[in-house]
């Protein structure tokens, strides 16, 4: 099996499979390792006729076994692990330069992720008025249209794609589908929700003003200024996906605790002067 491809981003660097050399704090360490995992399962069966489902099974039992949980907001749907293919698929390709090697998987079960990650290559190399994503992808229903989402979102996680190809892509979606216009604002802010929760993990946030401030900065950054997403939401993410300890959350986050009163009530206790 291939060694990581050479590429130069905070999440994948380049040489061994045990990925010794990515930085302690980086939340995606254990995730990467797993995908690896996966992806060397895949290439040492000598089989070439991997389905879909097959693939998703081998990424639950490996994700499973490591506790990891698939990238996601608030809610965990039923097809989470078909969505969190788009991480296999970007570490494949990218981080570990398998496409050559084995087509037959990354235009088999990849094939949607390899075709969504054509129209972002397309709008980096062409620019976004050369795309026209109606008429590559017909008319899609809103769940398929997140599948669609999952796909640059993960690519700019890991590292492998732009931010402002992903802000784009969201436009040019939101221009060409207007009906999904509300699905695209959420859309954004589950992305800076997810990203602030992914800085406090990685211990680059340290307090409330810096919380604060990215944000906004990031709100800005997608077009999403109007459209901040709560403390409430960033302290799912961040609890439930990265795992970051709730004493390290209630240090940056704006968040309400629960308790009862001497009578027995439950009453809600801000632990900052407002809740954004």
């Amino acid at each position: 099996m291939n060694a990581l491809a050479s590429i130069t981003n905070e999440h994948v660097v380049p040489e061994i499979l045990g990925v010794e050399n990515i930085a302690k704090n980086n939340p995606y360490r254990s995730r990467i390792e797993a995908l690896i995992k996966v992806w060397s399962e895949i290439t040492s069966s000598n089989r070439r006729d991997w389905t879909r489902e097959e693939i998703i099974d081998l990424l639950i039992a490996e994700y499973s076994k490591r506790r990891i949980e698939p990238l996601r907001g608030k809610v965990r749907p039923p097809d989470i692990f078909e969505k969190e293919l788009s991480s296999l698929y970007f570490i494949g390709k990218y981080g570990l330069g398998l496409s050559k090697e084995f087509p037959e998987i990354f235009n088999g079960p990849l094939m949607q992720e390899s075709k969504i990650d054509d129209i972002l290559l397309k709008m980096k190399e062409q620019g976004i008025d050369n795309v026209h994503l109606r008429h590559t992808l017909g008319d899609i229903s809103k769940e398929q249209l997140i599948r669609v989402l999952r796909v640059p979102f993960t690519g700019v996680v890991l590292g492998f794609v732009n931010e402002n190809i992903f802000s784009a892509f969201l436009n040019k979606v939101s221009s060409e589908y207007p009906e999904y216009e509300q699905s695209i604002t959420n859309y954004k802010k589950f992305y800076i929700a997810f990203r602030v929760a992914e800085a406090i993990a990685k211990g680059e946030i340290r307090n409330k003003l810096m919380k604060e401030a990215l944000k906004r900065a990031m709100a800005v950054r997608i077009g999403a200024a109007k459209n901040l997403p709560s403390d409430k939401y960033v302290y799912t993410i961040a609890l439930e996906v990265f795992k970051t300890p709730t004493k390290v959350l209630k240090k940056v986050l704006s968040i309400q605790e629960r308790t009862k009163n001497k009578q027995g009530e439950i009453t809600n206790n801000n632990l900052l002067k407002f809740e954004p």
